[in-house]
C-alpha cells in the first residue's frame, strides 16, 4: 500500500538525480574544505545534539580548524547555538527538507551524516530518506560522503531499496557490529566504530548539586536514582496529509509532531501505560527499601510528556530534567551525580557511562540492547519495554545492581577508554578518507599521538584513562 512516505523516498529519489544540473562547488587545492555535518539538530534531542558538538571539535583538531569550514544543519539554530563558537556555520533547515538539503549539499565539498539512527524505519522513514538524499546528492555530484558513527536496524523494503541505491558510494563508520553487518548485508561499504558523544564534558559538578538541591529538595547525602523514560509506542513518526487536514478541520492535534508528520501510536493504547506503570511499581518498590532519591530525566523535548505520566505514577514527589529546559553539559552533570540509572535513552547510558555510573535499561530498539552487550551487562541489565512481568524484571535487576553497584562502576569505567581509542581511530580515519578524496590538500600537521586524534579531554576522562595505565 503506497503511503506519503513512499511519496518521500520518489521526491528524495528525484532530488539526487538532478542534483548534478545546478552549480555545486567543487573543492580545488588552496580552497578550505567546506563539510557539512547532516544530522537531527536543533531538536533538543541530548545525544544527536552533543555527539555533533564533538564531532566538529574532532574535526577541527585534527584537521586544522584554520583550514576546514564546517556547516551544520539544523532545525531549529537558537537550540544549539551554546554548543559552537563563531567558526561553525549553523544552517537552518525544514522538516520537509528536499530542496533545502540539496542546496546545503551543493554547497559544500563532502558530506558527514552525523545522526546514530541512520538507517532504521523504528523512528521515522523521513530521517532515514533524509540521510539517503543527502549521499545520494553528493554520490551525483561526485563528493565523497562519510556517515560517522552510525547504526542501521530493521528497514521497510522500499526504504532499504532507496538506501542501497542512493548510498552506495557512503562509507559508513558502523557504532555496533550489528549494525555493521546490515550495512554489509546491502552492498555497502564500512567499518566498526563507535558513537562520538564519549568525550562529551558535563557542566561542574558544583552546578549539578546546586541544582539538585534547589530543584528538588535533595538533602546532599542520600544516593539519587534517575530515570529516563520515552514513549516507545509513539513511533515512528509519518507524514500524513489526511491527518493535517483533520486535525485543520477539527483544531484538534492529537498525536501531531510537526508541519504534516505525525506519532503513529497505533499500540500506545495497551503497551504504554503497562510500561510506565511498570517502571513507576519498580521504582516504588526501589525506594521503599533504599530510601534513595528520586530523579526522572528526559534526555529528548518529546519525553516530557512520559515524564509527567511517570512524576504522576511515582508514590513519592520526583522532579524532572528535560532538555526542553537543560543543555547537553546540565544534562550530563546530573547524569554524573547519580548512583544509579534506570534509561530507555541511548545516550543517557552513553553519558552516565563516562561518570560511572552504573545503569539498566528499559529498551524498545537496538542500541541499548548492543551497548550493554558489548559491556557484558545484557543478561543482568536489560529488559524490553514490552515484557510482561517489566515490574518483577526491573525490580529483580534493580535489586542487583544496588547490590553490585561498585562492581559494574568499575566494569564501566574500564570499558570508557576503550571507547575513546575506537573515537580516536575514527579521526585518524577521517583525516586519511580527506587526504585521499583530496589529493593535495593542506591540513595541519597530524597529532603526535592517539589522544590527539580526540577532543580536548576533561579532567574526568583523563582520570580513567590514568586508571588504565
Amino acid at each position: 500500500m503506497l503511503s506519503m512516505d513512499h511519496v518521500n523516498a520518489w521526491v528524495v529519489s528525484g532530488a539526487a538525480a538532478v542534483a548534478g544540473l545546478p552549480k555545486f562547488d567543487v573543492w580545488k587545492p588552496g580552497d578550505k574544505l567546506k563539510i557539512l555535518i547532516v544530522g537531527y539538530n536543533g531538536k533538543r534531542n541530548t545525544g544527536a545534539d552533543v555527539r555533533v558538538a564533538e564531532l566538529v571539535k574532532q574535526f577541527n583538531r585534527v584537521l586544522g580548524e584554520d583550514r576546514i569550514e564546517i556547516g551544520v544543519i539544523a532545525l531549529d539554530v537558537d537550540n544549539i547555538k551554546a554548543y559552537f563558537d563563531p567558526s561553525t556555520k549553523l544552517l537552518p533547515i525544514s522538516t520537509i527538507y528536499f530542496k533545502d538539503l540539496l542546496d546545503n549539499c551543493s554547497q559544500h565539498h563532502v558530506a558527514v551524516i552525523s545522526e546514530g539512527s541512520t538507517l532504521k524505519s523504528k523512528f521515522s522513514n523521513a530521517l532515514t530518506l533524509y540521510f539517503c538524499e543527502a549521499s545520494g546528492v553528493m554520490k551525483k555530484q561526485g563528493k565523497p560522503c562519510i556517515a560517522y558513527g552510525s547504526e542501521a536496524g530493521q528497514m521497510d523494503d522500499f526504504v532499504r531499496k532507496t538506501a542501497s541505491k542512493l548510498c552506495s558510494d557512503t562509507y559508513f563508520i558502523a557504532r555496533t557490529e550489528s549494525s555493521l553487518k546490515i550495512i554489509e548485508d546491502m552492498g555497502l561499504k564500512g567499518h566498526f566504530g563507535t558513537d562520538t558523544a564519549w568525550t562529551f564534558p558535563p557542566a561542574d559538578r558544583s552546578w549539578a548539586e546546586k541544582e539538585l538541591r534547589e530543584k528538588t529538595g535533595w538533602d546532599g547525602k542520600k544516593p539519587i536514582l534517575g530515570v529516563a523514560v520515552i514513549d516507545p509506542y509513539s513511533y515512528p513518526v509519518k507524514p500524513s496529509l489526511a491527518k493535517l487536514a483533520k486535525s485543520v478541520a477539527t483544531r484538534t492535534w492529537e498525536n501531531h509532531y510537526e508541519k504534516w508528520y505525525f506519532f503513529t501510536a497505533s499500540e500506545r493504547e495497551g503497551k504504554y501505560p503497562a510500561y510506565i506503570n511498570g517502571i513507576a511499581n519498580a521504582v516504588n518498590r526501589f525506594r521503599a527499601a533504599h530510601d534513595v532519591h528520586v530523579v526522572i530525566i528526559g534526555m529528548d523535548a518529546t519525553d516530557y510528556d512520559s515524564c509527567v505520566a511517570l512524576k504522576a505514577a511515582l508514590d513519592s514527589p520526583a522532579e524532572i530534567f528535560s532538555s526542553r529546559v537543560y543543555d547537553g553539559h546540565q544534562m550530563a552533570a546530573i547524569l554524573h551525580s547519580l548512583s544509579m540509572l534506570v534509561t530507555s535513552r541511548y545516550h543517557a547510558r552513553v553519558l552516565s557511562m563516562t561518570g560511572g555510573v552504573p545503569s539498566i535499561a528499559v529498551s524498545m530498539d537496538e542500541r541499548l540492547y548492543n551497548i550493554l552487550e558489548e559491556c557484558g551487562h545484557l543478561e543482568d541489565y536489560y529488559v524490553s519495554t514490552d515484557d510482561p512481568e517489566l515490574e518483577e524484571k526491573l525490580s529483580r535487576a534493580m535489586e542487583k545492581l544496588w547490590e553490585n553497584r561498585d562492581e559494574v562502576s568499575e566494569e564501566i569505567r574500564r570499558a570508557v577508554p576503550g571507547y575513546l581509542r575506537i573515537v580516536s581511530d575514527m579521526g585518524s580515519f577521517f583525516r586519511e578518507y580527506v587526504e585521499k578524496s583530496f589529493p593535495g590538500i593542506d591540513l595541519a600537521p597530524p597529532p603526535e599521538d592517539w589522544l590527539g586524534y580526540l577532543p580536548e579531554l576533561y579532567e574526568e576522562l583523563r582520570e580513567m584513562l590514568s586508571e588504565e595505565a
